[in-house]
């Protein structure tokens, strides 16, 4: 059943219907992923969910030295050593996107767009010819540096794609901005170094996304995941998602303060395949405006500005996974190069 709950700030859309819902969700025993940007569901429900034989992992990108770890590129990465290929690659460009596009429409998406299709070529890279300890978004952030060196007569990743066949879908995917002119080329690798500034210049943000307690191609019965948002950061709550949906695990979303979160890609492809999701928005307007005209009919429950007599309290639960530092090692493309081509 999808569902979208309607109501202004303090109407009780989530102490006054989601919190109900989700004590039913626990009881039929449902994997459940939440969006808790305020940490309400957490510190109410970790504790019934500890006593009902959950499994629990919380993303935390408010506190990362409370957080369990998530790489955004294990999945893709499993899909490509089973070979399936054509699944990675959809995973891969759908990972890009989530980490360079903008909601702003005022942007030419050439630089977004192109900036996703040299991310793909380089994750591409990285999967066939690093260890599985280099597969990691530190990774993907030392190839753009060390790819622009220079290296006899031309520069490092130049002269790997100058050894691929022109069919290789590397090649396919890379070529336009490896081949770009040097300002079109240099303004792209602008844009992918500002985006991945922002979760690789955060040593324990980092470590947390190189890590992968939290396996999606291995999720077990009766597990929750917990993704407590921090403004600039949601992107990665947006990956999971995604991940997620298209893992077919069979999960029921809690999708509580969907305004504060970007664009989510594989939310209508939710409500199309009927998931059992709840949605909760404060402005209906902002919604549709975000997400189109007919984001509404897709849902096959509406609760509108219902009056909530009855709230449910917030717990107290403070107790939140401990911080490891992971073992992560960056594949050197430069090194690579030297050695082998």
């Amino acid at each position: 059943m999808t569902n979208l709950i309607i109501g202004k700030i303090n109407s009780g859309k989530t102490r006054g219907i989601l919190f109900n819902e989700f004590k039913k969700s626990i009881a039929n025993k449902e994997n459940l992923f939440i969006l808790d940007e305020k940490e309400e569901y957490y510190k109410t429900f970790k504790k019934q969910l500890d006593d009902n034989g959950y499994k629990v992992y919380v993303l935390n990108l408010k506190d990362t030295s409370k957080s369990n770890s998530f790489n955004p590129l294990m999945a893709p990465y499993n899909y490509y050593k089973n070979g399936n290929i054509d699944k990675a690659i959809e995973s891969i460009a759908e990972l890009g996107l989530e980490i360079f596009k903008t909601d702003n429409s005022n942007i030419d998406p050439f630089w977004e767009n192109s900036a996703a299709d040299y991310f793909t070529a380089l994750t591409l890279i990285l999967f066939k010819e690093a260890s599985i300890k280099e597969i990691n978004l530190g990774s993907i952030q030392t190839m753009i540096t060390l790819g622009s060196r220079n290296i006899e007569d031309t520069f490092v990743i130049k002269k790997y794609f100058n050894n691929l066949d022109i069919n290789d879908i590397i090649y396919k995917v890379g070529s336009s901005v490896v081949y770009a002119p040097m300002e079109t080329r240099e303004s792209i690798i602008s844009v992918m170094k500002q985006k991945l500034n922002i979760y690789c210049l955060r040593e324990q943000l980092l470590n947390n996304l190189c890590g992968n307690d939290i396996d999606l191609m291995n999720i077990e019965s009766k597990t929750a995941i917990f993704v407590i948002n921090k403004l600039g950061l949601n992107n990665i709550g947006n990956i999971m998602i995604n991940q997620l949906v298209n893992t077919n695990i069979e999960m029921t979303y809690y999708l509580d303060n969907i305004d504060n979160m970007p664009l989510i890609l594989e939310l209508k492809n939710m409500l199309d395949i009927k998931l059992k999701v709840y949605v909760a928005t404060r402005n209906k307007e902002e919604f549709v405006s975000k997400y189109g005209k007919t984001i509404i009919d897709c849902f096959e429950n509406i609760v509108e500005n219902k009056e909530v007599t009855e709230y449910n309290e917030i717990g107290n639960y403070n107790e939140y996974p401990i911080f490891k530092k992971n073992e992560v090692e960056y594949f050197n493309i430069e090194e690579y190069v030297t050695n082998n081509l």
